[in-house]
């Protein structure tokens, strides 16, 4: 093309530099306490982070560069070719400013760059946009950017007046094939896995990134091969060192290629079948109970009920997502690369957690107070037996409020005093799956329920806190409540962002079993995973199954086999003593001393090949056994 068609080729890229350029500065400035302040780090998070924005301006300038090179020349020295450049190019340029937006915003909520959860939030299109909508003065956030696009589009169409001349076709074509040659190798060659070089600190390993360019990764890398990206081990030794993690004096294996077993459980509960209400709480922290070690505690009601329960001091969750916490707690499986098995095919006639209890005699429901099509959640558990019960079986005349992610926590917990009455005058025992969704943006719940701002975290979580106390209050005037346990879990925390890779301290969950005259009050210490829950519970109620669970009742494992799980979506970490080993892509393995648990400090030591080999053994394992269907009934 002629200088000036290169010209605003060329402030259309600048453009983008600068723009996320200065992005990333604020970024740094709003979290300025939490990144790494050498020197080197910053310089190489802020120069790597431009060869990811060249990228998305080379991407960006795609549909500038096709209409320069279609449109007459005649068209471009008249005001019809510009304003049907420039038409463009205020499109692209909303775009553009829409993405820094919500990237700023993003980054408060996770403290990251777009990952899975954007794309997720992507394809739920109504919930995303509700919650947009009843979150942000949108009447004030559209119109200001679409002012600053047309801004930018001002600036850009200074480039646009110029004498351009007729194109020669050949020169044309030529610089055409370069221009997407490069787009290619751009694409091709850059690695976003080159941030993980830029510091220790993964704030500036988040920063790094660019947000389009971080986006279109995670859309493509939703799903991992274990085998192509993660170490392995070789000639089925992974099945048999699985085989031998799973062993106990309670367990039988009934088959030879998989770990299907039978779990004989006997113990004073034995043939009492009691009711069990399975409370999932969406992003309740430890660190917002005093129970558990929390200075400030948002939980009063949660921290009086401990005293009257058996809690599990040192539980932590699989992941980062609600869809990881109920795989964890529903399959009792360490986390697959990638998606959660909840939204991936194949995923029916599973050997559940229900499935455990049915064979038991129950009747199984999951309960949800939002609509069960998001993250596949009514068609993950109607496939594997559950009876649905979300918000479209919720009557409008009992709803007092409501947010796009679901009615307010009361209103659910009363859906299930309903289910419960139900099963009780049908003489059946049941096993209630339930899924709060008030602690999640906007925070808002109903009025003079708590002493507590709206729309902050802190006023969500005091109002669960007050709906879970009044769901039990209630509960306690019904005659099946003397025959049922009441499990409170956390699905994952509230954020997993930390300054360092796989903060152990924010997968740290509260697990409360409160069951009054069944149960005594405890405390365990024990290092644990969140999919050790289900095995755990099936063995103090005396239940005995047939199991394809890969967690383990921790009554029967010695102290000395503690361990537990955490991940991101493509980050798998495991955690025995106080070694932390980290599979990554590329076939990356580290290992970290956890000097500190509860601030997630930690110290880069060798390779353990022991524990190396134990990890593999269970990531690869659960990968494996899925696509074989050897975790099925």
């Amino acid at each position: 093309m002629k200088s000036y068609r290169c010209r605003f080729l060329g402030s259309v890229f600048l453009i983008v530099i600068i723009s996320q350029s200065l992005l990333r500065l604020l970024l740094f400035i709003v979290s300025f306490s939490a990144f790494s302040h050498q020197i080197l780090d910053f310089i190489r998070t802020f120069a790597l982070g431009a060869v990811y924005d060249a990228v998305t301006g080379a991407f960006f300038c795609v549909p500038a560069a096709v209409l320069l090179g279609i449109l007459p020349t005649g068209w471009l020295v008249k005001r019809r070719g510009r304003w049907s450049l420039l038409a463009v190019m205020l499109f692209m340029n909303f775009l553009l400013v829409f993405e820094s937006v919500a990237l700023f915003l993003f980054w408060q909520e996770f403290h990251t760059n777009f990952n899975f959860i954007a794309v997720d939030y992507l394809i739920y299109t109504n919930e995303m946009i509700g919650n947009i909508c009843q979150a942000y003065p949108m009447g004030i956030i559209l119109p200001a950017l679409l002012a600053a696009a047309g801004a930018l589009t001002w600036l850009q169409a200074r480039y646009l007046h110029g004498p351009f001349q007729q194109k020669q076709w050949r020169k044309l074509a030529v610089q055409a094939a370069v221009a997407i040659l490069l787009v290619v190798v751009s694409a091709n060659v850059i690695d976003d896995d080159w941030r993980e070089h830029v510091s220790t600190n993964q704030y500036n390993v988040e920063l790094a990134g660019d947000g389009s360019y971080g986006f279109v990764h995670a859309f493509f890398a939703n799903e991992l091969d274990y085998h192509q990206f993660y170490v392995n081990e070789e000639n089925g030794t992974a099945l048999s060192d699985l085989r031998q993690q799973l062993q106990a004096d309670n367990a039988t294996f009934n088959e030879d290629d998989g770990i299907g077993r039978r779990v004989t459980n006997q113990n004073d509960l034995t043939g009492r079948h009691l009711n069990v209400v399975m409370i999932t709480v969406e992003s309740l922290s430890s660190s917002y109970s005093g129970a558990f070690g929390a200075r400030t505690s948002w939980t009063p009601n949660l921290d009086a009920l401990v005293a009257e329960s058996y809690t599990f001091q040192r539980m932590y969750a699989t992941g980062t997502r609600t869809v990881r916490g109920l795989e964890a707690l529903s399959l009792s499986v360490p986390p697959t690369p990638g998606q959660s098995i909840l939204r991936r095919p194949g995923n029916e006639d599973m050997a559940t957690l229900g499935d455990a209890f049915r064979q038991n005699q129950y009747q199984t429901d999951f309960i949800y107070g939002g609509y069960g099509y998001f993250d596949n959640m009514n068609g993950f558990f109607e496939a594997n037996g559950y009876t649905i019960k979300d918000r479209v079986s919720i009557p409008n005349e009992e709803i007092m409020q409501e947010t796009v992610w679901g009615v307010a926590d009361e209103v659910l917990f009363s859906q299930v005093l309903k289910s419960m009455d139900a099963h009780y005058a049908s003489g059946d025992r049941a096993y209630e799956m339930v899924m709060t969704t008030s602690n999640h943006s906007p925070y808002t719940f109903p009025q003079g329920r708590v002493d507590a701002p709206q729309e902050t975290r802190e006023g969500a979580v005091r109002y669960t806190d007050w709906a879970i106390y009044d769901f039990l209050q209630r509960a306690k005037e019904k005659p099946w409540f003397k025959d049922t346990v009441f499990v409170i879990v956390a699905d994952h925390q509230a954020s997993a962002a930390g300054k360092t890779e796989l903060p152990v301290d924010k997968y740290h969950i509260p697990c409360i079993i409160y069951a009054p005259g069944l149960i005594p009050a405890g405390r365990n210490d024990r290092l644990m995973s969140q999919m050790d829950l289900a095995p755990t519970l099936l063995g103090m109620l005396g239940l005995s199954y047939d199991s394809h669970f890969m967690g383990r009742d921790i009554a029967k494992v010695p102290v000395s086999e503690d361990r537990a799980f955490i991940s991101t979506y493509q980050s798998m970490g495991y955690i025995k003593g106080n070694t932390l080993t980290v599979l990554d892509t590329g076939k990356k393995i580290r290992s970290y001393q956890i000097e500190d648990w509860e601030k997630s400090i930690y110290q880069p030591i060798d390779n353990d090949p022991a524990q190396v080999e134990e990890a593999m053994s269970w990531y690869q394992g659960a990968s494996d056994l899925f696509h074989a269907g050897k975790l099925h009934q």
